[in-house]
């Protein structure tokens, strides 16, 4: 009895062995982890860039509708400042989106398993992938700056 039992359990264990090695190496492990946390920043960025936009639009609305804006040359100076602090923001917003749009994304495990195609390649070394992620991150980190540095 104890013979099935044993070769039962040293069965499963191999099992389970493998289906434990089947995963995802530690390097595309941490090219996902420093990808999501690049996504909920430029989320969270462009949420910052959104609120700036309409307290902006808010001071420019409120500045158009005085009466002494056309004759008073301190107003239509801080006006002219606005548009172009507001337009400064709508092209950050813009350099925002197209940095997402031309970086390469890993695609999520469950859109692999869909047949969603890796957009480094099949033959894609995972150091390379990484690498890549990396990259994405310090052109992301640039951008962060210069857009924090430009909204303030």
């Amino acid at each position: 009895m104890k013979t099935p039992i044993s070769v039962f359990a040293f069965f499963f264990a191999i099992a389970s062995i493998v289906a434990c090695s089947g995963g995802e190496s530690a390097q595309l492990t941490q090219a996902r982890t420093i990808q999501e946390t690049m996504v909920k920043a430029k989320s969270n960025l462009d949420s910052t860039l959104d609120l700036k936009l309409e307290e902006l639009g808010k001071q420019l609305t409120e500045l158009s509708a005085d009466s002494t804006l056309a004759t008073d040359s301190t107003k239509m100076a801080a006006y002219a400042d606005l548009k172009s602090k507001y337009s400064d923001v709508e092209g950050m917003k813009s350099k925002l989106a197209d940095w997402m749009s031309n970086s390469k994304m890993l695609p999520s495990l469950e859109d692999l398993s869909k047949g969603i195609e890796n957009p480094f390649g099949k033959d894609a070394k995972d150091e390379d992938i990484l690498k890549a992620i990396q990259g994405n991150q310090e052109s992301f980190n640039e951008l962060k700056s210069e857009i924090e540095t430009a909204i303030q």
